[in-house]
């Protein structure tokens, strides 16, 4: 910017100053001329006026040195440098000289000229015969200081009625020091000109172009560097506005578009994801039907030699706790391998009116069950009347289930699990994660599992609804709990929105469509975190 505005200030500079030097040369040149006619007109009348003294003198029979007395007090008048007489025949009568003065030899042509006019004619009044020996010569470097000098011929009438002449010699200084000091004038008021311009030009440039310009070039590095977002806040009419308006919108289509490719690249990397999962869980339908197929031939064969013994064992026998040993690993391996049937090979719901608190009152019992070591409360705080859903009992029995059996294992012992019912979360949101599954858009029904447990981290929480991801320690757990919960609310038109807080605990909120009359003037429930993450 600073060379854009050097330049256009250089380049003014010298055209105003080639202009205006032009401009004022010629009218120096012509001032010089009018000073030098000026001064030529006054030695004319100044040499006309002393030449009908001299001639008055000549008359009265004045004495060489008479003349010359009258010659040296003429010689008073300022810039005078030389007068001098010459009698009709050329030859010098009187002469006064400044002291400080360098005189130029005489002109021998004008002394012969004033021999041949004195020899052919007479001067006669009115005649105008002085006029023809009239000569004006401009003497340059003549004077000691180097000033020119102006040499004036002026006609004298003799007593005998012929042509004498009187030569002055006038010095220019003075015309030259008021030449000179219009030259100053003139320089110092062409260089205040020339700053003053400078200045406006800088302060002009400054604020309609270099400042509007600047701001464009931060737009456009920040558009580089990827903010697309930077608009350029310059409103005029000009081309700099007009410039600045189409700056502004291809920032707002490189916005729009780089908005549309990234949902573009988010959807397809969605897409990836579910070919991918749906990849994995083609593979895992294929590896849970091959493992139910070699391992339950087995598995029943040694389950039921197990229930065998344990018939015919007593009570007492030292192999009986062996035995138990066996039935609970051989249920164990039951569940994971229908766990992974449920996950891969989902059943359709069948869609009943169902009434939740008798069925979480029986999940509530078995989820107790599962650790009685620890001493987990379970506490259902429901109200007596809840609506209706339109949900199929078994699945959302197994949904809640899983839910609450996770819940149990993040409790510490005695710790307490709470059930409830609203349509707000009941984790405050100071520090609060969260994640979203599912999308309910029917008046749904939210169920709140609330638990005291360590609670899980923003990276956890993205990964809960992995297939196979799981916190609990390795043999405590298949991964394959929530991803089946997911799969149940998204068959049931719900959703399901686990929210945690690091060191306080975890709220899973399972929101299931109402049924029928229920569901009629309802709006669909939806959590206050539900637009922050994602499906």
């Amino acid at each position: 910017m600073k060379n854009l505005t050097t330049r256009l200030v250089i380049l003014l500079m010298l055209a105003l100053m080639v202009i205006t030097g032009a401009f004022d040369y010629f009218r120096l040149v012509r001032e010089r001329d009018r000073l030098i006619e000026q001064t030529r007109q006054d030695t004319r009348i100044f040499a006309e006026t002393l030449a009908l003294a001299v001639s008055r003198n000549v008359r009265r029979g004045r004495t060489t040195e008479e003349l010359k007395e009258l010659l040296d007090e003429i010689l008073a008048r300022p810039g005078l440098l030389w007068l001098a007489i010459y009698d009709p025949s050329g030859q010098m009568v009187a002469a006064s000289v400044r002291v400080d003065a360098t005189v130029p030899p005489a002109d021998d042509a004008i002394r012969e000229t004033i021999r041949i006019r004195a020899a052919s004619s007479t001067i006669l009044p009115g005649k105008g015969a002085e006029g023809s020996l009239t000569l004006r010569t401009l003497v340059r470097g003549e004077e000691s200081g180097g000033s020119a000098i102006l040499r004036h011929i002026q006609p004298v009438r003799w007593p005998d009625r012929r042509t004498a002449a009187l030569e002055l010699l006038q010095s220019l200084a003075g015309v030259e020091h008021e030449f000179a000091g219009s030259i100053r004038e003139r320089v110092l008021g062409r260089l205040a000109v020339l700053v003053v311009f400078v200045l406006s030009i800088v302060a002009v440039t400054r604020w309609s172009i270099a400042l509007p310009i600047r701001a464009l070039i931060r737009g456009a590095r920040a558009v580089g560097g990827g903010d697309l977002s930077q608009r350029i806040g310059v409103r005029r009419r000009d081309e700099v506005g007009q410039l600045a308006d189409e700056f502004n919108r291809m920032a707002e289509n490189l916005e729009s578009a780089h908005r549309a490719l990234v949902v573009q690249s988010e959807e397809r990397l969605r897409l990836e994801r579910e070919v991918q999962q749906a990849q994995k869980l083609a593979a895992v339908g294929m590896l849970a039907a091959e493992v139910a197929h070699e391992v339950g031939t087995p598995l029943n064969i040694i389950s039921g030699r197990a229930e065998v013994l344990d018939r015919n064992l007593a009570t007492d026998h030292p192999g009986r706790r062996h035995l138990e040993v066996i039935l609970r690993q051989t249920e164990r391996i039951t569940a994971i391998i229908r766990a992974l049937l449920d996950y891969t090979r989902p059943r359709r719901p069948t869609l009943r009116e169902e009434a939740l608190p008798p069925l979480l009152a029986r999940v509530a019992d078995l989820a107790a069950g599962r650790d009685r070591a620890k001493r987990v409360r379970i506490h259902l705080d429901l109200p007596g009347a809840l609506p209706r859903v339109l949900a199929d009992a078994d699945q959302i029995q197994q949904l809640f289930l899983n839910v609450l059996a996770n819940a149990v294992d993040a409790s510490p012992p005695g710790g307490t699990i709470r059930v409830t019912e609203g349509p707000d979360p009941v984790l405050r949101s100071e520090g609060r994660a969260g994640i979203l599954r599912g999308e309910a858009t029917r008046p749904c029904l939210a169920i709140h599992v609330v638990d005291q447990g360590p609670g899980l981290s923003a990276d956890e929480l993205t990964r809960v609804f992995e297939p196979f991801f799981s916190t609990k320690k390795r043999g405590h757990g298949t991964g394959l709990g929530l991803p089946i919960v997911e799969e149940i609310v998204r068959a049931h038109d719900g959703d399901v929105e686990m929210l945690s807080i690091p060191g306080t605990g975890t709220e899973v909120i399972v929101r299931l469509p109402l049924a029928g009359e229920e569901a009629n003037g309802s709006a669909p429930v939806k959590s206050p975190a539900a637009g922050e993450h994602g499906r």
